[in-house]
């Protein structure tokens, strides 16, 4: 045991935890039957075991030779000398008083039934009399803590039992904790949201169906203190235990066959990979709501930063006017630009003077937009950065003049140093198109805003990057004027493309 993280015995558990499981802390593996609570629970104190920790599994709910049964297909050292099994049960008694009530049923070190020369009572006091004898211990696994319900129907008292334990645990015996609870058993549900509030951190099993197979799922629903990774992961059953996955959600760097480039926005660069990527197509969706300026005028002002020339094709919202207003932010001015061969514009909407030479407007058919792209490339000897809006070229073309283009900007118009970004709404485009320009990308940011205000961006698709990640966009005072979340574990990346 390290002096921070306990390992869980799978890599992939222990990246989305920051390392592993706090250490001298509680956490709380919770989910439905069959969903792998004991397991994960046995799987974590055999990396323990590994490690030369001393190990204590307690259980509420099955004897020792039925644990035995349960961990037969899996590679368990359940014989191992620096393991002990426990066993903590409530069964009708009477205790010394005479009373008739739930009393404390236990196993001890060696497997046997314990007595304390009476029947004490099953309550919280008791069961720590009894585990005593087991401490310390450099790693705690208590399955399950639904099993002290019957312990009180009062939600303080049990709050404060199980307070009482965990503190037990983490100073007494200065061990690694981890307490298992099924998600929602009939009349504990309020029990089990306690348990959420009163440990550490808490791990989230379940099962969905996907496409009529039954598939496993943790999440990690909170850490304290811990940049956690907040995705799903698939969990599959293995001879180790239970292995998260996917360690990857985008190709390794070996495979990749382009570069990227950070845009100067740290968050989204990091959600990313490490920038947006070069040489192949870029897809920005939006939901219509969200306010794109000040990403625009961050990437306008990276190009030029960067030495790109400019090829804009704007909507309606890239007007002159309102692209002055977004480079007014960096000291750019629209006619120096245009002047210097710095940014070239292909309107399609009519909202550009057309007396700049670097302004055209070609005709609505896809041979003369394409024509025309292909002719600003000849303008200038820099790579070229475009910025295209959809939502106008699919209006202005069609579906098929828009795919046309498409192909064109990739096959001919794209070389391996210069950029090409498409935005589109697709609730404006049909369904078809929108799925066209998704596939036609090699990376996906989607971003939009929920009722409350909040707007968020997630990486649907890239070759590198925190694929599936959802972070908070915000907007700030000062250059880049936008602030997106970083991922977690951004610092040690394991998705950026080397």
């Amino acid at each position: 045991m390290t002096a921070q993280v306990s390992a869980t015995g799978d890599a992939v558990l222990d990246q989305m935890l920051g390392g592993g499981f706090p250490a001298r802390r509680a956490t709380l593996v919770t989910g439905d039957a069959g969903t792998g609570k004991t397991t994960l629970g046995m799987q974590f104190l055999q990396a323990g075991l590994d490690d030369g920790d001393d190990c204590l599994f307690i259980s509420t709910e099955q004897t020792l030779s039925e644990l035995r049964e349960s961990f037969q297909q899996f590679n368990f050292d359940l014989d191992h000398e620096n393991l002990t099994f426990a066993s903590v049960h409530a069964a009708p008694g009477r205790t010394l008083e005479g009373d008739e009530e739930l009393v404390l049923q236990t196993l001890g070190a060696d497997g046997e039934p314990t007595s304390m020369g009476f029947d004490a009572p099953f309550t919280g006091e008791y069961i720590q009399q009894h585990l005593q004898q087991f401490g310390p211990a450099d790693r705690v696994v208590f399955d399950s803590i639904s099993g002290l319900a019957a312990i009180t129907d009062d939600e303080e008292r049990y709050r404060r039992t199980i307070i009482d334990l965990i503190r037990f645990f983490t100073d007494q015996f200065e061990a690694t904790t981890v307490f298992t609870a099924e998600a929602r058993t009939p009349g504990e549900g309020s029990m089990t949201e306690v348990l959420r509030f009163v440990t550490h951190g808490v791990l989230e099993l379940t099962r969905q169906t996907v496409a009529e197979d039954t598939h496993r799922f943790l999440e990690v629903r909170k850490l304290r203190g811990v940049d956690h990774d907040r995705r799903t992961f698939e969990v599959e059953v293995t001879a180790d235990g239970l292995r998260a996955g996917p360690a990857r959600r985008s190709q390794p760097p070996a495979l990749k066959d382009h570069h990227h480039q950070p845009i100067g926005i740290e968050g989204l660069d990091n959600l990313a990979g490490g920038g947006l990527v070069q040489g192949t197509g870029v897809l920005i969706e939006q939901d219509g709501r969200v306010n794109l300026s000040a990403l625009f005028a961050q990437l306008l002002h990276f190009a030029i930063e960067s030495d790109y020339a400019i090829t804009l094709v704007p909507t309606v919202s890239l007007r002159e006017s309102r692209v002055q207003q977004l480079l007014d932010g960096y000291g750019l001015e629209v006619e120096t630009l245009l002047a210097e061969d710095r940014l070239f514009v292909v309107d399609l909407v009519g909202t550009w003077n057309r007396e700049y030479e670097n302004v055209l407007t070609p005709d609505h058919t896809a041979e003369a937009v394409t024509d025309a792209l292909a002719e600003l490339q000849t303008r200038t000897d820099r790579s070229m950065f475009s910025l295209v809006g959809t939502d106008g070229l699919v209006h202005a073309l069609g579906v098929e003049g828009s795919r046309t283009v498409r192909y064109a900007q990739e096959a001919q118009l794209v070389d391996d140093e210069e950029m090409l970004i498409h935005v589109v709404n697709p609730d404006v485009v049909s369904d078809a198109v929108g799925a066209f320009y998704v596939d036609a990308a090699d990376q996906v940011l989607s971003t939009w805003i929920r009722d409350d205000g909040l707007q968020y961006v997630t990486l649907q698709k890239s070759p590198c990057g925190f694929v599936g990640s959802t972070s908070l966009v915000e907007y700030i005072d000062e250059p880049p004027y936008l602030r997106v979340q970083n991922p977690p574990q951004t610092r040690e990346n394991p998705y950026v493309c080397d």
